[in-house]
């Protein structure tokens, strides 16, 4: 995919994932921003000399930035490990997969179905997602629904942050199944693990949007919370 064509947070989530292709499934921050360098210097180059040297600064600006809404953190793309390390997420390899599925020197690659599985699978076999599936009420209580999305605090960009990573794990799903024309897919390509359907996609979607629905009043308490 040219660069021109991609954010600065869809380069460095390239970055990323070049490192994680190495076998480095942890990294640090400077690993990081070399990684994304070399992909673009004009970018993330220091002033001056861009074929030479990296600027840190620039690619941290982009994860660190907190009110950026393309933020590969706020994305879910990539997750702080402990200080100064990231590791790529399982919804950061579905992304990568979703926006290009370029391998090497940009020669197309067929995508593979498991870091999409990987990113959906959890969420399909959540149980209260299963409870909805045999009893629409649920869940009655909001504990279920921060549950669900993975919420560890209250914080209004982190429930933001959770929402979106939320509906893009099913929506890249959903888009591959698309892509491939199938009615449900596996892990790996020769099987294992259990196949979630399209129909099953689709169930997930609803109860994320009956989630966000039924649960207005707190989703907007905690927006009002953001100073």
């Amino acid at each position: 995919m040219p660069h021109e064509r991609l954010t600065a947070a869809q380069e460095i989530l390239f970055g990323a994932r070049d490192l994680d292709q190495a076998g480095m499934k942890e990294f640090t921050e400077w690993d990081l921003t070399v990684s994304t360098w070399k992909r673009n210097p004009n970018r993330f180059g220091c002033r001056g000399y861009e074929d030479l040297y990296p600027d840190h600064k620039r690619v941290m600006m982009e994860i660190m930035g907190t009110t950026k809404k393309d933020n590969p953190l706020r994305r879910g793309w990539i997750e702080k490990t402990r200080a100064n390390h990231y590791r790529l997420t399982d919804i950061g390899r579905s992304e990568a997969d979703r926006l290009g599925g370029m391998k090497g020197q940009g020669e197309k690659s067929h995508r593979s179905p498991q870091p999409i599985y990987d990113a959906v699978a959890p969420l399909y076999r959540h149980p209260v997602f299963r409870k909805y599936c045999s009893d629409p009420n649920e869940p009655r209580m909001w504990l279920g629904a921060a549950s669900f999305l993975g919420l560890t605090s209250n914080d209004a960009q982190h429930v933001e942050d959770r929402r979106k990573a939320t509906r893009t794990a099913i929506e890249n799903a959903l888009a591959w199944l698309n892509e491939t024309g199938s009615d449900s897919f596996r892990r790996g390509v020769s099987g294992g693990e259990e196949a979630i359907s399209k129909e099953s996609l689709l169930k997930l979607r609803e109860f994320l949007e009956a989630i966000e629905k039924r649960f207005s009043h707190q989703f907007e308490a905690i927006k009002r919370t953001r100073k």
